[in-house]
């Protein structure tokens, strides 16, 4: 395929984690993408395909041209969840979503020629936090700051609805060898031991990189995928089997768990909600579609991943 038949992909938020694989894997499959960014600098691609390209994070005409030449719309872009839940960093969570994803979906709806499909981005933190039942895409909505969160980060993208197929893509832990959980959980580990947070009976919904990038590649081009998507392994798994399995590629001992009681000091309720959270989330529309995962267990991704 010559670049000039390539379709455009137009991916804000694109040299985060999830967009350091997507945007090489969607170039692999024959795309070409622009990425949207702040500091497009900082972004380098040999590749001819890919370019970066400078966004405010508003509406502007050189958006507007943009996106009406685009296929597709991926919205990944997003402060981290990840950091301390202050009242400072809280605002800037929810800002940088909200803001984003109202000034794309709006262009999206007044574009002459809107792109085929918008991707937004969205977490299983729209699940309530603490349950051991079954959450599935039809699963309502729990109550605090990351389910009204992602509530409302949804309900812009939907403004496009009419323009656009539009994808949630609501996204559980993601494993990586270059960023997220693991880089933060597996070095301890390594040279220490294992630790869990609580008594780690919590279940997390994780799912591998690569099987995340290639559950949006599937998306985008199942025509009838339409709506809230989750994007998690079909396994279920407990915060201790994520650590022990992880002590175990290093053999190294278990040694001990973090008191709840000193989690719940952090500001913000972020220990409930995300350090301790327990949510048993399904994949249930992405199984009834008929996609596979390449590493559909945990000890299947982490063997891949720690490997490396």
């Amino acid at each position: 395929m010559e670049p000039t038949e390539r379709k455009i992909v137009l991916v804000a938020g694109g040299t985060g984690l999830i967009g350091s694989w997507l945007v090489p894997f969607l170039v692999s499959n024959g795309y070409r993408v622009k990425v949207l960014t702040r500091n497009p600098s900082k972004g380098f691609s040999a590749d001819s395909n890919v370019e970066f390209i400078y966004w405010s994070g508003k509406t502007d005409k050189s958006l507007v041209e943009l996106v009406g030449r685009s296929e597709v719309l991926i919205n990944l872009a997003g402060y981290s969840i990840a950091s301390l839940w202050t009242e400072r960093n809280k605002r800037m969570i929810v800002e940088s979503r909200i803001q984003s994803t109202r000034a794309l979906a709006q262009t999206v709806t007044n574009s002459l020629h809107p792109p085929k499909v918008l991707v937004q981005a969205s977490a299983v933190g729209i699940y309530p936090f603490n349950t051991n039942v079954i959450q599935t895409e039809n699963s309502p909505s729990g109550k605090g700051f990351l389910s009204d969160l992602v509530r409302e980060w949804e309900n812009e993208a939907l403004v496009a609805a009419n323009s656009s197929r539009v994808l949630l893509i609501r996204t559980g832990v993601v494993l990586a060898s270059n960023g997220g959980l693991l880089t933060k959980t597996a070095p301890p580990i390594r040279y220490l031991g294992g630790v869990t947070l609580g008594k780690g009976y919590n279940i997390v919904p994780w799912i591998h990189i690569f099987d995340h990038v290639r559950a949006i590649k599937f998306l985008i081009e199942t025509p009838t995928a339409v709506g809230a998507f989750n994007i998690t392994s079909p396994a279920i798994n407990i915060h201790a089997d994520l650590v022990k399995q992880i002590a175990a590629f290093y053999k190294r001992p278990m040694l001990f768990s973090i008191p709840s009681f000193l989690l719940l000091l952090l500001p913000g309720n972020m220990a409930n909600e995300l350090l301790l959270a327990s949510q048993p989330v399904q994949p249930q529309r992405l199984l009834q579609l008929g996609f596979t995962w390449t590493y559909p267990t945990l000890e299947k991704a982490l063997a891949n991943l720690l490997g490396k």
